[in-house]
């Protein structure tokens, strides 16, 4: 007879095996043509098994977008945090940013299926907050370091721009596996865009 503690194990392992496989389809197929069938047989489980830990393909679904989202919010702001002025916090929070894309790849593909190619039969999920989290939290260290005298500009564009700048790498790193996602690239990317933004900047 197992014990309490090999239960709990076996059911975080099998947990875990269903995510991974759902998050691999999904991200390749997309959510109306995964069918549940497909998700047990590349996890090796029953369909029990699935509705035990999920209930169905839809919350199964949810729940995987939605823990994407949060995990980008909670590192972005254990990012935003570090670095001693604007222009160091900012490449924090890239790097941060592309530490995630780098280490879960399919989770990235599967948000960025949500976005840009939105189905129809797919859970209504509100990816729009996840933008709008994002750009709160780097318009927030731009106003700092507009406070200090560190930058001019307006906080939400340069923000958007950052965004867009780093949205831009992930998506090539997707495609081709380059460039690398790094510390590197995180600081050439805030530099382009900051060395505009000083105040002695003579561009507009």
């Amino acid at each position: 007879m197992k014990s309490t503690g090999e239960r709990h194990v076996k059911a975080a392992s099998t947990k875990q095996a269903i995510r991974e496989a759902a998050t691999t389809l999904f991200a390749q197929k997309g959510f109306a043509a995964t069918s549940t069938r497909e998700i047990c047989q590349r996890a090796g489980i029953t369909k029990p098994a699935l509705y035990y830990h999920f209930g169905n393909k839809e919350q199964l679904y949810v729940e995987l977008v939605l823990d994407c989202m949060n995990e980008y919010r909670k590192e972005m702001l254990r990012a935003s945090h570090r670095g001693q002025n604007t222009r160091e916090k900012l490449t924090e929070v890239v790097t941060a940013i592309f530490a995630l894309n780098r280490r879960d790849p399919l989770i990235s593909r599967l948000f960025f299926r949500m976005v840009f190619a939105p189905e129809k039969e797919s859970p209504a999920i509100n990816y729009i907050e996840a933008g709008e989290t994002e750009a709160h939290i780097l318009e927030g260290i731009v106003r700092e370091g507009l406070a200090r005298g560190e930058l001019k500009g307006r906080p939400a564009e340069i923000a958007e721009a950052l965004m867009g700048i780093h949205t831009l790498y992930t998506m090539s790193f997707l495609l081709t596996g380059k460039p690398d996602l790094g510390r590197p690239l995180a600081r050439r990317a805030v530099d382009l865009l900051v060395e505009g933004c000083l105040p002695n900047s003579t561009h507009r």
